[in-house]
């Protein structure tokens, strides 16, 4: 019985505690000029919308208006619930187009939690 009421405190504790937020692929990238990071089919987030970022952390496309950035991170984009930072850690332009490969290093902060992602994108004129 006693370990029930330790398996049951602890089962309860790991429910509310935050979980890791997942970028999930955008349902209408509006894809145009711009900048993505990408997902498995479509990107996870499209950096050129204006006055923000669209992303999808819930299930559907959000777009988060532009916060002020971190020392580290050039790039902040929040709402009540998450503040993401991206900073871009690596580019190499694509050979005879105007297109740049780019690593992105995100932070996204979540119940006063800050998770680290490492995801591809790309930057097109």
């Amino acid at each position: 019985m006693k370990y029930i009421v330790i398996l049951m405190v602890f089962l309860l504790s790991a429910n509310g505690s935050a979980q890791k937020p997942v970028l999930h692929d955008l349902k209408n990238p509006g894809m145009h000029a711009g900048c993505y990071i990408d997902g498995k089919e479509n990107p996870v987030a499209n950096l050129s919308e204006d006055g923000g970022a669209l992303f999808n952390l819930t299930g559907k496309d959000e777009l988060f208006p532009a916060i002020k950035e971190a020392k580290e991170y050039p790039e902040a984009f929040g709402n009540k619930i998450y503040k993401i930072y991206i900073r871009e850690t690596r580019s190499a332009k694509v050979q005879d187009s105007c297109i740049e490969e780019k690593v992105y290093s995100i932070k996204i902060v979540y119940k006063k939690k800050a998770y680290f992602y490492t995801k591809k994108g790309m930057c097109g004129c």
